[in-house]
């Protein structure tokens, strides 16, 4: 397994947001996370991440305790995407790439090293961002500046990439293209990739792993076909829906309305 939670728990305040919450995610797969809103998906993401120590238990990543990793040696191996990210005035894709080699930089070897170059060319590469490297980030429609982000998570070479939310606010060919990028990193990359999802759907048919987070814990965990059921929709989200098989064979959930309270 890549990450590891065991007997986690996140208070903020007097509240708690996880509880003795036990979950792993494997090496070189996708994994979503998804439930309701305020169920604590974004501060388990936050704690894999090493963003937040604030709890009790324990997250290791690759068998090491997260709180032994220095940041900078985690920022090696681990890179994640929160959302609602801005970039500064006048940066450009090519900038903005860049600072994802933040980590490896130092006093004494500098930057942009030949590794550095490479990094970068890679990262513009897999998002398709090269012909936008000189283009202002603001100028970007929601979906290019999205890629950018990405393509910046991409250049600190992380072997687990963590990502809020990717397709928020982004219309469906976007959505489908950002999600195709990651289906792509995973597959031909062998990176791992641990996603906190609203769409339903794109858990489906993206996911290798799904985590379902409702009250403080975890619901259920297993693969696709397995967990996101019409009768997990109802326990979870109160929705009543029906499980459908496209043209080309792939099932499809297709919510038909709000289960009685």
């Amino acid at each position: 397994m890549a990450l590891i939670a065991k007997g986690l728990t996140v208070q903020l305040g007097h509240k708690t947001i996880l509880q003795k919450v036990d979950a792993s995610f494997a090496d070189g797969k996708r994994t979503a996370i998804i439930g309701p809103n305020g169920a604590g998906k974004s501060t388990l993401l936050k704690v894999l991440a090493g963003l937040n120590d604030k709890y009790t238990g324990t997250v290791a990543l690759e068998g090491r305790d997260l709180r032994q990793i220095s940041r900078p040696q985690l920022a090696r191996q681990l890179a994640i995407l929160p959302q609602g990210m801005t970039a500064p005035p006048d940066t450009t894709v090519r900038q903005l790439v860049d600072y994802g080699r933040f980590p490896y930089r130092s006093w004494l070897h500098g930057s942009n090293t030949q590794e550095d170059r490479e990094a970068v060319e890679w990262a513009l590469s897999v998002t398709q961002l090269q012909a936008f490297q000189e283009r202002q980030v603001t100028s970007l429609s929601g979906g290019e500046r999205q890629r950018a982000w990405i393509a910046m998570a991409l250049a600190q070479q992380p072997k687990v990439l963590l990502l809020d939310e990717p397709t928020t606010y982004l219309d469906i060919s976007h959505q489908l293209e950002v999600m195709q990028i990651i289906k792509k990193l995973q597959q031909q990359y062998g990176m791992t990739v641990i996603m906190v999802l609203h769409d339903i759907n794109h858990a489906l048919q993206y996911a290798d792993e799904i985590v379902v987070v409702k009250n403080k814990g975890i619901f259920a965990q297993g693969k696709p076909v397995e967990v996101l059921t019409p009768e997990m929709l109802a326990a979870v989200f109160g929705v009543q829906a029906e499980l459908l098989r496209s043209s080309d064979g792939r099932l499809v959930l297709a919510p038909m309305g709000i289960t009685a309270p």
